[in-house]
């Protein structure tokens, strides 16, 4: 599996190198592997995903920085434990034949001992002499020896072959969850945060309780990344992974929706218990004060704008999330490190 991930050609791997050297240099990022990483499935063009996203974003005239890179990275990179299912899900088909093989086998096996059984019963029967007779008895033990000799190795063969599937089964259930976990933060990434939600939003669509959902994004992080190095960034938000945590409880689910986003998704909770919650961790967080490990700087106050808004009956969950990212980004247009709130009509700042 794996040495097939990347089959290209001297030639080919030589052609990629030129456009990726040329690439990160007029980006003016950092020679890393990370960067490289992604840069070299752009130019081999395998990822039309990664591909897409890199040419909107050049379109939009985004700024492509290490923190943008380093999100490429995750989503369309490191996402290897996908590359691993296929694999285990291959082992597991291939013991299952293995399997049925051993059991077609041993069914053929056992309808030619049934036919010699039988047949030696024949020969009992037209027996005539004792010597006749112990010879047919010696032969019908023999052959019921090796009956039970091929049902016990076929029963040990069939115990391994569960006993594998067994362990292949656990390894593709860590694997599914590895793929919805954040490496970096430990939370669910959008994938699993989107899995998680399915049920909550349901019971909030059939009308059964109320749904409030929180978006968290950090004001001027890329300043953090510029002035104090990606490791500092890096940890505010593994930081700030850690303090949401720290306050949601019970049936809520929070995770990294992406960069120095967060989202956050209150089940039976209404508007205002949501506008609450989303108050606490700004205070929280504006309350505390930063210092680089690396250099040891001050980096003072660290801030966060958050959007706020409560399920609508009849809307889907990009409608909900919509509504709280307007709310979130009214939030930042006025003057950052405050919350507003979406009422269904329209974006309030308290």
């Amino acid at each position: 599996m794996l040495e097939n991930l990347y089959p290209d050609s001297l030639e080919a791997s030589g052609r990629y190198l030129r456009i990726i050297l040329k690439e990160i240099s007029e980006l003016k990022l950092p020679y890393t592997p990370i960067v490289y990483s992604v840069w070299y499935e752009y130019a081999s063009g395998r990822n039309p995903e990664l591909n897409k996203d890199i040419q909107a974003a050049r379109k939009k005239k985004e700024c492509i920085d290490y923190q943008k890179v380093l999100e490429w990275f995750r989503h369309y990179v490191s996402d290897r434990p996908l590359l691993v299912t296929e694999e285990q899900t291959r082992k597991a088909g291939s013991l299952l034949d293995g399997m049925t093989s051993q059991l077609t086998e041993a069914e053929n096996r056992m309808d030619q001992q049934g036919d010699q059984l039988r047949a030696h019963n024949e020969r009992l029967s037209k027996a005539s002499t004792g010597s006749d007779i112990k010879n047919i008895s010696q032969d019908i033990v023999s052959e019921t020896r090796r009956i039970i000799d091929g049902n016990t190795d076929l029963k040990n063969n069939v115990h391994n072959t569960i006993s594998d599937l067994d362990a292949l089964k656990l390894e593709l259930r860590k694997l599914r969850e590895a793929a919805k976990t954040d490496m970096l933060t430990g939370m669910l990434n959008r994938r699993g945060f989107e899995d998680a939600i399915a049920k909550p939003m349901k019971e909030a669509q059939e009308e059964t309780a109320p749904l409030t959902l929180i978006i968290a994004d950090i004001d001027l992080f890329k300043r953090i990344n510029d002035n104090y190095g990606h490791l500092t960034g890096d940890n505010v938000l593994k930081l700030l992974a850690k303090l949401l945590q720290k306050h949601i409880k019970g049936k809520d689910i929070a995770g990294r929706f992406g960069g120095e986003e967060f989202i956050m998704v209150l089940p039976e909770t209404k508007m205002d218990g949501g506008f609450i919650l989303a108050e606490q961790i700004r205070t929280s967080l504006e309350k505390m004060r930063w210092q680089s490990k690396s250099s040891g700087k001050d980096i003072g106050t660290i801030t966060i704008s958050l959007g706020v808004a409560q399920f609508v009956p009849g809307e889907d969950l990009d409608a909900l999330i919509a509504r709280a990212d307007k709310a979130l980004y009214a939030a930042k247009e006025n003057g950052r490190n405050r919350t507003g709130t979406h009422n269904g009509k329209e974006v309030v700042l308290p």
